[in-house]
């Protein structure tokens, strides 16, 4: 264990592709800013990319540094299942999970090994710090309710799927898929619900200084899964983050949260160098799904979609690897995908992996330029409260939770039918298994264009459906998710 590397991976939430400086000089301006947001987040373009650009500067350290993973993807375009994948190494539809629901209701199974366990086993001190999402939750709701749904209950979930109890030795955070800045109720401290103290962001970043203060020489694993830049938003950042000037205040304040979480990101990279700690220290930096139509551009950038869609914008994700010792800097263009994100540690640490994963180690791919995977897949419900189709909602939303308004949004929210993609070579299939529309799309081209599908494509259509059955034949029936949508995918 003595030359073992510690261990942090930083998870943002909602953060697209487009909406940091790593990418930026990749792609020109015509190809930033495919899909129009809400007029909440409308301002000009260029302040918007200029913003983008400079919210995050340590980060882009790491990225110089490290190895930056142009064709990084998330197995769900929706926080709860990326997450589930994440900590598993598994395609979470395996074990059951398709949506956000899943979670909530039931929770992880007990049966899947959390990849924690095996830093845990091995003698790792490890802590899970901030937004947890895959336990099955309580709720006790306050005596004082607002507009704001996030503060009228404290959300907890139950013992047995508290991070305490799946692989981890210190837990500060909390357990749903959001909580509100300042002055939450539902920040648990193990399996304690205790008073906030301050902005969410800088609480999370303060606890990783001390778990990593308190380590002394044992090897650690830290997984910080900051809030930021996910909704509510309606209370601003601290002014100490408040950098910005590009005409709207709300997309000053947007790129102020996830300036907090860089500056998070410094103070950590300093801690590592004082203690002399930072040339074995692995750090991976990645967003848990794209960015959700309610927020400011370059938003994800080239691609199409957002978070809750299987188009690219939802599932394309940032993804950063910094580790001295072990890389050289370099950027990736081949496949790879967040379940292959611990198992990679794992093998950096030195610790056996189970046989049932899906992810992959990849550093060995790194010199070879070769895809994790040959094939990525996706299947359940899309999300498309996130689509374009509910511009309207989020803007009566926002227009209540600030309470601008006395009337709480009646703009129904539209649901997505049971859909699945497969993305092999450099083809990415879409359908509809409800409507039977079918998107077949050339991820090499422009990623604007979409390639329709033509009888000289047929072929390709086919053998794509085909390997996604050959998938989908290992597939879970749902913890929660409708029974009769799932078949649809499976059939």
């Amino acid at each position: 264990m003595d030359d073992a590397p510690n261990v942090i991976v930083v998870l943002v939430d909602d953060q697209g592709f487009g909406q940091l400086p790593v990418y930026s000089d990749a792609y020109p301006d015509e190809m930033l800013f495919l899909t129009q947001n809400t007029e909440r987040y409308k301002c000009d373009r260029q302040k918007a990319r200029a913003a983008a650009k400079a919210a995050m500067p340590n980060l882009q350290k790491l990225a110089d540094n490290g190895v930056t993973f142009m064709n990084a993807h998330v197995t769900s375009p929706v926080c709860g299942p990326s997450r589930a994948a994440l900590m598993t190494g598994r395609y979470q539809q395996r074990f059951g999970v398709y949506d956000n629901c899943d979670l909530s209701k039931a929770g992880v199974p007990l049966s899947e090994t959390m990849l924690s366990e095996l830093f845990q086993k091995a003698g790792y001190r490890t802590a899970m710090i901030g937004k947890w999402h895959l336990g099955k939750t309580t709720k006790k709701p306050l005596p004082v309710q607002t507009h704001d749904y996030h503060k009228n209950a404290t959300i907890g979930c139950i013992p047995e799927h508290n991070p305490i109890n799946r692989g981890f030795d210190h837990y500060f955070g909390f357990n749903t898929s959001g909580t509100t800045y300042y002055d939450s109720p539902s920040l648990f401290r193990g399996l304690e619900n205790v008073k906030a103290t301050g902005y969410a962001t800088d609480e999370f970043t303060d606890d990783a200084l001390r778990f990593i203060e308190e380590s002394g020489n044992d090897p650690f694993f830290v997984y910080l899964a900051y809030s930021a830049p996910h909704i509510p938003l309606e209370d601003p950042a601290p002014s100490t983050y408040q950098r910005f000037n590009t005409g709207n205040p709300e997309v000053d304040n947007y790129y102020a949260t996830l300036a907090a979480v860089d500056d998070g990101l410094g103070k950590i990279v300093s801690t590592l160098e004082e203690k002399g700690l930072l040339e074995n220290t692995l750090i991976f930096y990645l967003s848990d799904n794209g960015a959700v139509i309610d927020s400011p551009q370059p938003m994800n950038g080239p691609f199409r979609g957002n978070k809750g869609n299987f188009h690219q914008g939802g599932m394309h994700v940032p993804m950063v690897a910094h580790w001295p010792a072990g890389l050289t800097p370099s950027k990736f263009d081949p496949r790879v995908a967040s379940i292959d994100v611990l198992p990679t540690a794992l093998v950096a640490a030195g610790i056996k992996l189970p046989g049932n994963l899906d992810g992959a180690d990849i550093f060995p791919m790194l010199g070879k330029k070769e895809d994790s995977h040959e094939a990525l897949y996706w299947a359940g419900p899309e999300i498309m409260h996130w689509s374009e189709d509910n511009k309207e909602f989020w803007r009566d939303y926002w227009e209540y939770v600030t309470e601008r308004t006395d009337d709480a949004p009646t703009s129904p929210l539209k649901v997505g039918d049971a859909s699945w993609a497969v993305q092999k070579d450099q083809w990415l299939l879409r359908c509809n298994e409800v409507t039977g529309h079918v998107e077949l799309f050339d991820v090499s081209a422009d990623p604007g264009e979409r390639s329709e599908v033509s009888s000289i494509q047929t072929d390709v259509v086919e053998s794509l459906r085909s390997d996604y059955k050959a998938w989908a034949s290992r597939l879970e029936k749902p913890l929660v998710w409708s029974l009769e949508e799932y078949q649809r995918l499976v059939k």
